[in-house]
């Protein structure tokens, strides 16, 4: 309430009424004021608030304006309007309260129209009227000393530009500053790879195991250079060459998640390692189809279930079983859930459901369903039999 002040019903030169509406309520913030069923008058300068029984009203300048906001009503309240304001200059006259906590205000319909109103409000907000003709002695949008401060709808928009500017200048920049890096970047794998090498044909101080860890670390700073699209004239022949990168870049790590690892993680780490030149899902389904045909050491496993995985080739499923088989001997008495085997494995809880529903289509497990959830045991009549 502190952006209103006390002032006569006149209109001032240039003033001209826009609008008026009865049975306003002011708020002050979410809090309801003692100003309550009065008249409401829109200018292209201020809005003017007076009950019938004061002599005075209350004035609010649109400059302070910074938004208007629609607030629906319920059974219980009135539908209001929403204002968001700046701070009043030090020069406005004397209101009904010296400083507020809120930088907004309510106003309410109890008889409705607050639509309508809003969008006389909204034009002769964006109109400026008080800029062609002051209104009152006070200098709104003015500092002391002259120097204008942007208030209302066109110092937002004025700043939202100047911000936009700055930040696409930053953008740029930084851009800039990434292509160098990833300059950088290629030559840094590519010393890597020198080093590796040196390092290996060296004997004596260096072992082998410390010669894979340091190649290891440096070559994890990704491929140096990626497949793209564009280099090659067909897909048929991107995707060969993709599928083999994908083998190259993922044999290890698909070795040490015991040979097998979801499509979808497959998915995730290639694009990790090919920094900005991302691959599409479809991509990487591609290229994964090709690799069973191209002979390459890694190729797309599907479950029964639809679940698809990449897997080494020649991958023993019968190992497989039963390694999932070891597990559940070990809880014979409690059964094992696939979050049990997905912790106990180190593996993704859905690979573990697919392992023991591929152990119990061997006839190595069988399930109990119960209130409990899903649980699997080692099937004693097999072993028995």
């Amino acid at each position: 309430m502190d952006r209103w002040y006390w002032c006569n019903s006149s209109l001032t030169s240039g003033e001209v009424v826009s609008t008026t509406v009865n049975g306003i309520r002011l708020y002050d913030g979410d809090k309801k004021t003692g100003y309550d069923d009065g008249r409401l008058t829109l200018t292209n300068h201020r809005l003017l608030w007076r009950h019938e029984t004061q002599s005075s009203s209350l004035g609010l300048h649109l400059s302070l304006v910074v938004l208007v906001e629609e607030e629906a009503g319920s059974f219980t309240s009135s539908p209001k309007l929403l204002l968001h304001l700046a701070q009043p200059p030090h020069s406005q006259p004397a209101g009904p309260v010296a400083a507020s906590s809120n930088s907004f205000i309510k106003l309410s319909f109890k008889h409705g129209g607050y639509s309508s109103f809003h969008q006389v409000l909204q034009k002769a907000i964006d109109n400026h009227g008080w800029e062609k003709a002051p209104s009152l002695p006070c200098n709104y949008g003015k500092q002391p000393g002259g120097k204008a401060i942007h208030t209302g709808i066109l110092g937002i928009e004025r700043a939202i530009q100047a911000k936009q500017e700055e930040t696409n200048q930053n953008i740029s920049h930084a851009f800039e500053d990434l292509k160098n890096l990833m300059g950088l970047a290629k030559d840094m794998v590519s010393l890597s790879k020198s080093i590796s090498n040196k390092i290996k044909e060296r004997s004596g101080d260096v072992s082998a195991d410390d010669t894979t860890q340091f190649r290891s670390y440096l070559l994890s700073l990704g491929i140096d250079d990626p497949v793209t699209r564009e280099a090659f004239g067909s897909e048929t022949q991107y995707h060969h060459n993709l599928a083999k990168e994908i083998t190259q870049a993922l044999e290890d790590p698909v070795k040490e998640a015991g040979g097998v690892m979801l499509l979808s993680e497959v998915y995730c780490r290639i694009n990790r390692a090919r920094g900005l030149q991302l691959l599409s899902p479809e991509d990487v389904m591609h290229a994964c189809h090709v690799m069973k045909k191209l002979g390459l050491s890694l190729n797309l496993h599907t479950f029964e279930s639809g679940v698809q995985v990449v897997q080494i080739t020649g991958l023993d499923q019968e190992k497989v079983v039963e390694a999932t088989v070891e597990v559940l001997n070990c809880h014979e008495v409690d059964g094992v859930s696939a979050g049990d085997l997905a912790r106990d494995c180190g593996m993704p809880l859905l690979l573990a459901q697919e392992r023991l529903l591929q152990a119990e289509q061997c006839a190595k497990a069988v399930r109990d369903e119960s209130s409990e959830g899903l649980r699997f045991f080692p099937n004693l009549f097999f072993s028995r039999s």
